[in-house]
């Protein structure tokens, strides 16, 4: 447990540098039309976007809106090759995205991971969730810590073992927002069917800092605070 927690203490010491962060990312502000320089924004540092490989994640133009879509159906054209194991990708337009959104993730091996979130984002746009009272909702549910909608999809691929893990460590970087210049910074660690006790961590935001959100799922997370 020493080890893996002085691990995450690692990592997130790497994210949590949020003004850095910030001032690199003015520094490197470039026109959102450029197909390989805009997903870029979302990585960390400037020296992690240069080594970082860009993709552009394609859609199955022959399954129609009305059928269900799977991972399967999701798949990414190379508009950068990179030496490091970054991949950043442009995620506007997509369901349950932000009119402008941007994401990188340090590890390649979690490109099928993106794939599946596509899918599941796609059919969980389509259902609109029952509320408590058994009103529905009049805008689906799209986070996975929401109900209805994704989080069913997320759940089910849970328990039956077919939901594609992160990379334990790996750092997701999201930029998303109404426009560029009202986007907003979430990092996270995945630590995917990690305890918040194996990771020396608590499992929620009241101790004000670093928390495993989800813990002991696939979807397990280390939440950095003001991120």
């Amino acid at each position: 447990m020493k080890r893996i927690s002085l691990c995450v203490l690692g990592v997130m010491a790497v994210a949590m540098s949020a003004p850095a962060q910030a001032q690199v990312y003015e520094e490197r502000r470039i026109d959102t039309k450029d197909p390989i320089q805009k997903p870029l924004l979302a990585a960390p540092n400037a020296a992690m976007a240069r080594d970082a490989t860009v993709i552009k994640i394609i859609r199955n133009p022959a399954k129609s809106a009305e059928e269900d879509v799977t991972a399967a159906d999701f798949t990414f054209e190379v508009l950068r090759p990179g030496p490091g194991r970054m991949v950043c990708y442009d995620l506007t337009g997509f369901p349950g995205e932000r009119p402008w959104s941007v994401e990188c993730t340090s590890s390649d091996a979690n490109l099928p991971r993106i794939m599946q979130n596509r899918a599941f984002a796609e059919m969980g746009a389509k259902a609109t969730p029952i509320l408590a009272d058994g009103r529905r909702a009049g805008r689906p549910v799209l986070s996975s810590s929401g109900t209805g909608g994704i989080r069913d999809l997320v759940v089910a691929a849970g328990k039956d073992g077919t939901r594609e893990l992160s990379e334990v460590g790996s750092i997701w970087y999201n930029l998303r927002g109404d426009s560029q210049d009202t986007a907003i910074w979430h990092t996270f660690i995945g630590m995917p069917n990690f305890t918040a006790e194996q990771v020396g961590l608590p499992n929620n935001r009241d101790a004000g800092g670093a928390w495993l959100m989800f813990e002991g799922t696939p979807e397990a997370h280390v939440m950095l605070p003001g991120r």
